[in-house]
């Protein structure tokens, strides 16, 4: 159910833990129906003073732009994102429904 909300991006990732690509439906796509598991993606971001200062320069990309994914920047441009996975009841506050459910947890 979380993998089919546009609010929870998706990250496939390489055999060395680098995200390949980040999206809001569902990735990969399972052509024969086979159960995936769909890894979420919350985003924390390290960066140098000098590799923020390159990120900032860069041109809006295309995938950027269609997927509304900041991150889809770096790696149109061949920047590497590494990934760490971990156990996490997080979420995004993207929507008035996630403001109350947030508001729920934390105020009761």
């Amino acid at each position: 159910e979380k993998a089919e909300n546009p609010n929870q991006v998706k990250v496939v990732v390489d055999v060395c833990g680098y995200a390949i690509y980040f999206s809001r439906s569902i990735i990969p796509y399972s052509r024969e129906d086979e159960s995936e598991d769909y890894l979420g993606h919350l985003g924390v971001y390290g960066f140098t003073k000098k590799s923020l200062s390159e990120f900032c320069k860069l041109p809006s990309a295309f995938l950027e732009r269609v997927e509304k994914l900041e991150q889809l920047r770096a790696i149109e441009n061949g920047k590497k994102i590494a990934m760490v996975e971990v156990s996490s009841k997080s979420f995004g506050i993207d929507t008035i429904e996630d403001l109350k459910r947030a508001e729920e947890i934390f105020l009761g």
